[in-house]
């Protein structure tokens, strides 16, 4: 299916998610930063193209984060990695963390769907001196939802698949992300009922300026601590798919 051809706000291709990617305009500007580097070289992970940086010039989608937010003062590189052996998600209704729950400062063990490498520029994303500005943190933990909920979205032959929409967004900030550097966004779909999906995210940063440090990525680079800057739950909706 051509891009031009596919369904307005619909979870994108399969083959688009599946299909490793080998662009070095994607890949270097991450092999340069020893965190992100390590992520690379992982056996349970591999790159993708990001479909929500693809400019979709017949309709406008996606227009936000493939066009004003897709600039050398904003974000001028992204990359996305998908894991590579997927576990379908748990058929109950998760609990929701309570307003007053305050989420662990560190990463979750739980493997994540999809992990999202987002080099943060300034001072077109920033809201307070050398901080990004919290609308700025929301799309990006939504933007690296969607695509979670995207690998678990069920496709049907050649019919395409509903539309999907975030239906509520919890999200609870709790350091500032620094700009200039690197964030780590980790998304992954918790629960799956129906048409009904759960999904929780983390925004990471290194502790220390270090984030943009040259290196090779080796098992170093996980003795650094790594903090969570933002927690998020949502509930995401599949409309039916249009036949």
């Amino acid at each position: 299916m051509a891009e031009k051809d596919h369904p307005p706000s619909a979870p994108p291709p399969t083959s688009y998610m599946s299909e490793p990617t080998a662009d070095p305009a994607l890949l270097d500007p991450f092999r340069a930063i020893g965190w992100s580097n390590s992520l690379l070289n992982s056996p349970d992970y591999y790159p993708i193209r990001t479909w929500s940086r693809l400019p979709k010039a017949h309709t406008g989608e996606d227009g936000f984060f493939a066009g004003t937010l897709a600039t050398s003062s904003t974000i001028p590189h992204c990359l996305t990695l998908r894991r590579r052996n997927l576990l379908p998600p748990p058929q109950e209704v998760p609990v929701w963390p309570s307003p007053t729950a305050t989420p662990s400062s560190a990463p979750s063990p739980i493997p994540p769907d999809i992990i999202m490498m987002v080099d943060l520029a300034t001072p077109g994303v920033s809201g307070h001196p050398s901080t990004a500005h919290g609308g700025v943190v929301a799309t990006l933990l939504d933007e690296a939802m969607s695509l979670a909920v995207a690998m678990h979205a069920p496709a049907s032959g050649d019919h395409p698949r509903g539309a999907i929409y975030t239906a509520q967004l919890d999200v609870r900030y709790k350091k500032p992300l620094r700009v200039p550097g690197l964030v780590v966004v980790r998304a992954k779909v918790v629960a799956r009922v129906g048409r009904k999906y759960w999904v929780r995210a983390q925004a990471v940063q290194e502790e220390s300026d270090e984030n943009n440090s040259r290196g090779r990525g080796d098992h170093l680079e996980w003795a650094k601590k790594k903090t969570v800057v933002t927690d998020a739950m949502a509930f995401w909706i599949q409309a039916a798919p249009s036949l």
